[in-house]
């Protein structure tokens, strides 16, 4: 039986501006975790108990990880009051370690064979088993010389001689070493205790594997690692595939789904029709992609991001919640909201205006606040127009309906995300004129109303409320709404309603189905110019319906506009 013990403390901040803003151990590679592939490969090999060491910011990373349920493995957590280093904080661990423990770093990417590592650790019977890899150029980790008998014989800073391996910073332990290390003071088990185990003739066997390394020490190892993990999985579909960085992973699982050979795409996304992508290519999930824009090859984009009209990402990383502006140029960049980083160099570069590279929610807000008072200065502006006709249907439906001429209709809106976290559909009421009694049969005035829809005239007062836009997609009964299953359905969710779109300016008909169809299609290519010139068309679509309504039912009119006689 072994456990595992993941180094999580993020005393190190190794990978500036990026850690920064977010502890080592959750920096995104292709949009997860860098940790999150440390448990993967964990629970692979059947390792099902981890212990994390956490120290400096522990609370985003619990609340990324939780239980490990999501892995099928169980997490729990080790708390340490100081920064020990990853052998203080196994000693601190010692009274929950009491099988064969695999340490291991979780900001760093060690494609070991967990399973062959500990075969040799078990067939040695060895205390300690350092993990070693063949040394990396510039690479800034300790080293180690492997004796003739395969055992490490000395630690040393600088690789020289061919018997020098590098520390990974993974190794196997049996707990009875654990009470060689001083409880409650500083440890590093590559510089502090190896030296003293073979000082003290205490053998520390050497495992060394060929698989991926990456100890993610500086931003153009980090670059590397997203390149690797993606293009392994663009190899993996085709063997023959040269392109790319010639590491590769065994495991290199992306969330999204494939759309097409090295296309890979999360959930919600909605990408315009003219958008030109190259494989390798990962979008995550509720991503929003402009028109004419241009993606890829070797390109991440993290969960939640906008790419505005006509910008242009090659080969760069770009972190979840980023809002990249329109015609903006990004080739070979690591880009979160606000900052434009070059992997190479290291140089940063802080973008102030948000509507070059900022954050989504921030320029959304902006945006939203700004289309919201758009939208409610033009019905304001409207209902001052159109004010006497609003004035007399309004007293024709109070004449029908007995006093009482507005009528709230359920509807659906668009999808939002409730404080917990889930998500829904909103729900909102739609004012109307009263045209109708319960059963279906018209009131006074109301087929007239209906007929040259001016019973929509009150949905002037729900945009001026919030609850509807002038210009969106079309507002759902709960019924029709429950009748979208299919996920390009979904899509329309992603817009808000409005009192026009495509749907009244372009569809035929009411039929569900060709409103969806538009729906769907408006969703994927909206933009400001486009609902202006819907709004421009939507009194000639009014004219074309109004027409045929009246051809329908012009024979019922005079009956409808008589009164009834007394009772």
């Amino acid at each position: 039986m072994t456990i595992a013990f993941i180094i999580a403390t993020a005393e190190e901040r190794r990978l500036a501006p990026l850690t920064d803003v977010a502890p080592d151990v959750l920096l995104p590679i292709v949009d997860r975790p860098v940790m999150a592939t440390t448990i993967e490969i964990l629970a692979r090999a059947g390792i099902k108990r981890i212990l994390i060491a956490l120290h400096e910011q522990s609370a985003p990373i619990t609340a990324v990880f939780g239980s490990g349920r999501r892995w099928g493995v169980d997490i729990e957590y080790v708390s340490l009051n100081e920064a020990w280093a990853d052998g203080g904080a196994l000693r601190w661990a010692a009274p929950l370690i009491h099988e064969t423990c695999l340490v291991i770093p979780g900001n760093a990417i060690i494609d070991v064979a967990i399973e062959a590592a500990l075969d040799h650790h078990q067939r040695q019977g060895a205390l300690l088993t350092a993990i070693t890899h063949q040394p990396h150029p510039h690479q800034a980790t300790p080293y180690a010389v492997v004796a003739a008998d395969g055992q490490i014989g000395a630690v040393l800073e600088t690789p020289t001689g061919a018997d020098v391996v590098a520390l990974t910073g993974a190794y196997i332990v049996e707990p009875a070493l654990i009470e060689h290390i001083p409880l409650r003071s500083r440890c590093v088990i590559a510089t502090d205790l190896l030296p003293r185990l073979i000082a003290g003739q205490t053998p520390v066997q050497n495992f060394t594997f060929s698989g991926y390394w990456n100890p993610l020490t500086t931003l153009t190892d980090y670059y590397a690692a997203q390149q690797v993990f993606l293009y392994s999985a663009y190899r993996a579909l085709d063997p023959n595939l040269t392109d790319g960085p010639a590491d590769t992973v065994r495991y290199p699982s992306l969330s999204g789904r494939k759309i097409a050979p090295g296309i890979w795409v999360g959930r919600n996304d909605s990408i315009h029709p003219s958008v030109r992508i190259a494989p390798p290519l990962y979008i995550g999930d509720n991503c929003w992609i402009g028109r004419e824009a241009e993606l890829g090859p070797g390109t991440v984009i993290g969960s939640g991001c906008m790419v505005d009209d006509e910008a242009t990402v090659t080969a760069s990383i770009v972190w979840s919640d980023t809002y990249v502006g329109q015609l903006v140029n990004l080739n070979q960049r690591i880009v979160y909201p606000g900052m434009i980083v070059d992997p190479d160099t290291g140089e940063q570069t802080a973008i102030v205006d948000a509507f070059l590279i900022g954050r989504v929610s921030a320029v959304t807000a902006s945006v939203g606040r700004f289309a919201s008072f758009l939208n409610r200065l033009a019905a304001l502006l409207l209902l001052i127009l159109l004010s006497p006709l609003f004035l007399l249907t309004g007293i024709l439906a109070a004449l029908g309906s007995g006093g009482r001429p507005l009528v709230g209709v359920a509807r659906i809106g668009e999808r939002i995300i409730l404080p917990d976290g889930h998500m829904t559909l909103r729900p909102f009421t739609l004012w109307r004129w009263h045209t109708r009694h319960a059963d279906g049969r018209y009131r006074w005035f109301g087929r007239w109303l209906e007929t040259y829809e001016l019973h929509r005239l009150p949905e002037l007062l729900s945009v001026l409320r919030g609850d509807l836009q002038l210009v969106g997609v079309k507002p759902l009964t709960p019924n029709e709404a429950a009748l979208l299953n299919e996920e390009w359905q979904q899509r329309r969710h992603d817009v808000p309603p409005g009192v026009t779109g495509l749907w009244y300016v372009q569809a035929s008909s009411d039929d569900l189905d060709t409103v969806i169809i538009a729906d769907v299609y408006y969703s994927a290519t909206r933009s400001w110019r486009r609902d202006l010139d819907l709004l421009v068309r939507t009194p000639v679509a009014w004219l074309r319906r109004v027409t045929k309504a009246h051809q329908t039912v012009r024979s019922s009119l005079t009956p409808d506009l008589t009164l009834p006689p007394n009772r």
